[in-house]
């Protein structure tokens, strides 16, 4: 089976567009928490947010199972979205899945998702010392996260413009990949 990250999605049926919306919803709301979480080293986490943290991992990891049996080629999350290009790929790819079911009704506002995409473009923002760009509001249709994501796409291109090293990337202690600053 071949793999498919979401940046080499084109026009799916409609279907599986709905499913892929629900499955990278699904994706940011887990690493959303589990991200926002790490962020506060001093606050102990209780047992009812741990048990959020793994509910909603496990309905992420349910629902990959799931679009993977189903649809081909094979879903596989995004790992680094920690560089201006990368993430600026992501965002408009991500807009163009959701403009195949902007006016689906079963499409829902991707709101985990754009919190996902702020706090990578937050992280690339703070690292090259970028203007700011702020969610004035939280989406309420699809189409405001759908220009939400085109903004955010636009600010990336602009980035790599402005600020050529922002996408250097070097490996850490353990070999991964990050954003070198």
């Amino acid at each position: 089976m071949t793999n498919m990250t979401v940046s080499s999605l084109g026009a799916v049926d409609p279907a599986q567009a709905i499913e892929l919306c629900r499955l990278v919803e699904l994706e940011a709301r887990w690493e959303n928490g589990r991200k926002n979480a790490s962020r506060e080293p001093n606050v102990a986490s209780t047992s009812k947010s741990l048990q959020g943290k793994q509910q909603a991992y496990e309905a992420f990891r349910a629902k990959l199972v799931e679009y993977n049996k189903r649809y081909t080629p094979a879903h596989v999350p995004e790992l680094l979205l920690n560089t201006p290009t990368r993430l600026g790929k992501w965002c408009r790819t991500m807009r163009d899945l959701f403009l195949q079911v902007e006016h689906h009704p079963q499409g829902h506002c991707p709101v985990h998702l754009l919190e996902k995409a702020h706090r990578w473009a937050a992280g690339i923002r703070d690292r090259v010392n970028a203007d700011r760009l702020s969610l004035a509001t939280p989406p309420h249709t699809i189409r405001d996260a759908i220009d939400e994501l085109d903004t955010l796409g636009r600010w990336c291109e602009d980035l790599v413009v402005l600020a050529p090293g922002a996408d250097r990337v070097r490996n850490d202690a353990r070999g991964s990949q990050v954003a070198a600053g």
